[in-house]
């Protein structure tokens, strides 16, 4: 990946309909946004055919990152119901620029994971946040998938630029062990 490729285009999913909430036409959606009470901010949101598609028109409730929203033209649950699955898109432009040592999700998901040696080990498969940090989910060349703390200690480089990640010796003793069945 080179930086200004297509991938930086691509559009970011902010959130996805869970289902209709209620007989207005409103829906419930789980928010992917760092917060998720900024998502009205961030409307209108595209479609997968990157049309302009919903607009928020108000958040009605919040607990954590599922949201249920009221959207513009969508007035009975039977058009709220059409819109299960639905992902809200927005263009990366919309996105605030990140400070150093912070990363959009989709920037890592896909990027070769080095060894300290620079070897291919796998490449990043997802990352989660469980409530303890973020893990980094690692695919291996074996299609085995591990679990590694995403910090510095693990992870002392992230080259968006070049597209790849380096794990540590620490961040390799993650995919060495955890098979132990015991």
């Amino acid at each position: 990946m080179t930086p200004g490729s297509s991938h930086n285009f691509s559009p970011i999913c902010a959130a996805v309909v869970a289902s209709a909430h209620g007989i207005r036409g409103h829906v419930k959606v789980k928010c992917f946004l760092e917060d998720p009470s900024h998502l009205k901010d961030y409307s209108p949101f595209l479609n997968e055919k990157g049309e302009t598609a919903y607009t928020v028109d108000k958040i009605l409730s919040q607990k954590k990152d599922v949201l249920v929203v009221a959207l513009e033209n969508v007035t009975d649950r039977s058009q709220a119901e059409l819109l299960k699955g639905a992902k809200f898109l927005l263009s990366r432009d919309k996105l605030p620029e990140l400070s150093e040592h912070m990363f959009y999700h989709t920037d890592l998901v896909g990027l070769p994971v080095k060894s300290s040696t620079k070897k291919i080990l796998g490449e990043v498969n997802a990352l989660y946040n469980f409530g303890a940090g973020e893990l980094l989910e690692i695919k291996t060349s074996e299609e085995n998938l591990y679990m590694v703390p995403f910090t510095t200690a693990t992870i002392p480089e992230v080259n968006l630029g070049e597209g790849y990640v380096v794990l540590s010796l620490e961040g390799e003793a993650f995919l060495m062990g955890g098979n132990d069945d015991a």
